[in-house]
């Protein structure tokens, strides 16, 4: 669910943004900043990077049946996905109307759910979205951790993606990245 729920947010962007900005091509990219060789990892200029941060559990009760025995529940995780601005040069200020735009969007749209989103992942009921808000030591310390330069962004954290195994298909991809099903 966590590759899921990162590609529908990058999806639903990129509709948000060829709508509002009559853009043709994708301005959203799911992607890390920074390969482990420390050579960054975005190919293209002019985009929106989303990158997973970090993962959280989320403790939430009523893990107990009714006759107090344990239940393996599905687990319910937070992911702090940090938006960044990768624009170049003279694009600066397109990086802060672009980033301004992704503000604006999940301002609109606190939540997805299923209603909403028609193609939202089976096994995905809700995904609710908060700013998360960072002084200047907190901002050095990711940038320092992902090993990257600083650029304009902003994180969220994604809360409640549901991790179930009775759910999770046999899907996986193989280093190359080209998708696989387990027989």
């Amino acid at each position: 669910m966590i590759y899921e729920a990162l590609a529908l947010v990058t999806q639903q962007l990129n509709t948000y943004f060829r709508n509002r900005f009559s853009q043709v091509e994708d301005r959203v990219v799911l992607s890390n900043l920074v390969e482990p060789d420390g050579s960054s990892a975005i190919k293209e200029e002019n985009k929106v990077v989303v990158t997973l941060v970090n993962i959280q559990k989320e403790t939430i009760s009523g893990n107990r049946s009714s006759n107090g025995a344990s239940m393996n529940k599905p687990i319910a995780l937070n992911l702090h996905v940090l938006f960044s601005a990768w624009f170049t040069g003279a694009n600066y200020p397109e990086s802060l109307k672009f980033l301004g735009a992704v503000i604006a969007y999940f301002q609109a749209n606190n939540h997805l759910t299923a209603s909403s989103v028609p193609d939202m992942p089976e096994g995905m009921d809700k995904l609710t979205f908060e700013i998360v808000t960072m002084d200047f030591q907190e901002v050095s310390h990711v940038w320092g951790m992902l090993g990257a330069k600083h650029l304009p962004s902003v994180m969220y954290k994604f809360r409640l993606v549901l991790i179930d195994e009775a759910t999770i298909k046999g899907e996986f991809s193989d280093v190359r990245g080209a998708a696989t099903t387990d027989a």
